[in-house]
């Protein structure tokens, strides 16, 4: 027993100086790390070594000793370069070191680039836009930008597009398939009082054509600018046939009243009572014809029919008919010669016009247009200087002027303001690519205008007018405000009467002066105005006029008193000021506030001055 206890105790003896000897020593037998000799690169073609061995450089260190924990590092820090589709790293014995090699394999690479389907984006367009490259590998995530950067393309050029599909094949050809929308039918909405027909007939836009959206946007503006209507909205919504590749275009619709009667009542102590009535409709039948009556009935009586029909024949040709019977104070020019203690008289026109148009692009129209028109005289009270004596014109009572010495005042009775009979016709062009024509905020107007009147034509007077108007619009603040500019300039030719002179002052010329300030045989206008927009209903104006109507004697019926302009050249005349426009239930109304020469003075109206 004694025996056995001893060789127990032996064992343990032995088994303590073993592990003493292992914590001490190490374990019996056990080999020492192998260092890293060397690293290289094998199986990369189109990648540089010198990246790959750049991306391990901190974890493989020359000298330093090899672990399999250090070996899976590399190969996964290899492997998130992307370039790869397999890494692997492995050793092999050289003496007492190592030489580790990293294999790679790599990704499959883009040898041609292809796109099917596109019509109106061309190859180079796309090829730009998208960030793959020829050489590049086959990146999954790069592909799927590429796709969103297709789509995306084709809305900034106002078309709508789908990569149905994106194929890449063994010889490395990437291939995307488009589907470009077109659309499949078009609707509206929202009519109830227009005929559909009407609305129609301002579309360009066909099914079958692919969509795109500035057309779109084109049709839009011209159904708006018809003036029948309070907003015009397009909802885009897919195919009933074809749901990935057509659209629908809905064009809603919201009418607005387009009917209009007013009665008023005014006194003057020239006129005493006048009661207006004016009757108005801009959406006759549904047709978009526009008919209207303007009476006036007591101390004053006018009488003015106006008739307008846009659709006389398939090709848009349009009729304007204006039958009239009016009476308007105008203001009479005497120029140096001839002075007068009161300058304004009442005019009285009757007689028809009628003008016929047609479209020759969706901007351009040309225009014919034949007027007949009596004017009456007027008998004015003034002085003038006869040489050496002066004579006295007056306003005669009943009967012949008493008989007079011609070395004292001479009393004459005479027309100064003469009237006659205008039979003419008139050619006009005219461009307008403006967005919105109630309310500009961009684009331009220009009309040319040719007038011959003629004894040919049974008139009394014989001459030629031409006329150019020019307008361009300028939106700032991304189309809150806009600057408006205006020129226009006209002259004369032959024997034209003082009542068809050009008339500049009022609230569509040059504001801050009375209405026909300044009358000649020329015109030159230029108006300016920053539009500054408070609200959707509420437009603040700063403008400022300069311009003149200058040159020309025009005759009378009572010899050496002819009449100059008040400006024999161009002088031009300046006013300036600030206005309103306020949109209210009986349409855009403005009042300005002029300042110029003579004064200040306010004018009153509808909608822009130009």
């Amino acid at each position: 027993m004694w025996l056995v206890k001893s060789r127990r105790s032996v064992v343990l003896s032995i088994v303590a100086l073993a592990a003493v000897s292992a914590a001490l020593l190490g374990p019996v037998g056990a080999q020492q790390q192998p260092l890293i000799a060397e690293v290289t690169v094998e199986g990369n073609q189109y990648i540089s070594a010198d990246v790959i061995l750049d991306e391990v450089k901190d974890i493989l260190k020359i000298g330093e000793p090899y672990t399999e924990q250090k070996a899976e590092a590399a190969r996964k820090a290899v492997d998130d370069l992307g370039y790869f589709d397999t890494v692997a790293v492995s050793y092999e014995q050289v003496g007492e070191d190592v030489k580790v090699t990293i294999s790679v394999v790599e990704r499959q690479r883009i040898e041609q680039i292809i796109f099917a389907g596109n019509t109106v984006i061309t190859d180079a367009q796309l090829k730009e836009t998208i960030f793959s490259k020829v050489g590049h590998i086959v990146a999954s995530e790069a592909i799927r930008r590429d796709v969103r950067r297709i789509e995306d393309y084709y809305s900034q050029q106002g078309y709508i597009a789908q990569v149905a599909d994106v194929k890449v094949d063994e010889f490395g050809g990437l291939t995307f398939i488009i589907n470009e929308a077109y659309i499949e039918d078009i609707a509206i909405e929202g009519l109830e009082k227009t005929q559909e027909w009407v609305v129609r007939r301002q579309i360009r836009t066909q099914p079958g054509e692919l969509f795109q959206q500035e057309q779109i946007a084109g049709d839009i503006n011209r159904i708006y600018n018809m003036g029948l209507f309070q907003d015009v909205k397009l909802d885009l919504r897919p195919g009933k046939e074809e749901p990935a590749k057509a659209v629908i275009p809905v064009i809603q619709i919201e009418e607005k009243p387009t009917g209009m009667v007013s009665l008023a009542g005014a006194y003057s102590e020239l006129d005493d009572f006048v009661a207006m009535l004016s009757v108005a409709e801009n959406n006759l039948r549904g047709r978009a014809e526009r008919v209207s009556i303007d009476l006036e009935l007591g101390g004053r009586t006018s009488f003015d029919f106006k008739f307008y029909e846009p659709y006389l024949d398939s090709r848009d040709t349009a009729l304007d008919l204006s039958i009239f019977d009016t009476e308007r104070q105008r203001r009479f020019v005497g120029g140096a010669a001839v002075s007068l203690a009161e300058d304004e008289f009442e005019e009285r026109r009757t007689g028809a016009t009628v003008t016929l148009s047609r479209p020759m692009t969706d901007t351009e129209r040309v225009s014919i247009g034949v007027r007949s028109e009596q004017v009456s005289s007027s008998f004015l009270q003034g002085t003038r200087n006869l040489g050496d004596s002066v004579g006295t014109l007056a306003i005669p009572g009943p009967g012949p002027p008493p008989p007079g010495d011609t070395n004292d005042p001479l009393v004459v009775a005479a027309p100064l303001h003469p009237g006659g009979r205008v039979n003419s016709f008139t050619l006009g062009w005219q461009r307008d690519n403006r967005d919105i024509i109630a309310n500009p905020t961009s684009g331009s107007y220009q009309n040319v205008s040719l007038e011959l009147a003629g004894s040919l034509l049974s008139g009394e007077s014989t001459y030629q007018r031409y006329r150019w108007d020019r307008r361009r619009y300028f939106g700032v603040r991304g189309g809150k405000d806009v600057i408006a500019l205006r020129l226009l300039l006209g002259t004369s030719t032959g024997d034209i009467p003082l009542f068809d002179s050009f008339t500049v002052g009022g609230a569509r010329s040059l504001r801050g002066y009375q209405q026909d300030r300044y009358r000649g045989e020329n015109i030159a206008l230029l108006n300016a105005e920053y539009r500054y927009g408070l609200s959707k209903s509420l437009t603040l104006v700063g403008f400022v006029d300069a311009g003149d109507a200058f040159g020309g004697v025009f005759r009378t019926e009572v010899p050496g008193f002819d009449i100059g302009a008040d400006d024999e050249d161009l002088s031009v005349h300046v006013g300036m000021g600030f206005g309103i426009r306020a949109v209210t239930p009986l349409g855009p109304l403005r009042l300005d506030f002029g300042f110029g020469e003579d004064g200040s003075q306010t004018h009153f109206g509808f909608g822009h001055t130009f």
